[in-house]
């Protein structure tokens, strides 16, 4: 994946309900491995992977590791849409279709919404 930033958040499994911190690695930002949360700004002004005035964006993620922490099964998602609106982290939930970043020229990076 070459360099990317990471979005920590809180999932559940869906085997056993335990719930457990987790990292989404993607592209998009300065991409220079920062940790973001839910609700942050991206930074910009590095390895740049998209543009700044985009106003809303949909960004591809993989979650670190699929493996629940408590029950040990791999049933966590393992692809996210990331939704970036006017450069702050609004929400992330499993991927509805790989096929939408293939429509675009940004190394499915993200997509434009």
């Amino acid at each position: 994946m070459g360099t990317f930033n990471r979005l920590r958040i809180t999932i559940i499994c869906p085997d056993c309900g335990g719930v457990q911190e987790a990292y989404i690695q993607y592209k998009f930002g300065s991409t220079w491995q920062y940790t973001y949360k839910i609700g942050d700004t991206i930074t910009w002004g590095g390895n740049n992977h998209g543009k700044p005035e985009l106003k809303k964006v949909k960004a591809y993620g993989i979650i670190e590791s699929t493996t629940c922490i408590f029950c040990e099964k791999n049933n966590i998602p393992e692809e996210y849409d990331i939704v970036i609106e006017n450069n702050i982290i609004q929400s992330v939930q499993p991927m509805d279709s790989y096929e939408d970043y293939m429509q675009e020229i940004t190394g499915g990076n993200y997509l434009t919404l």
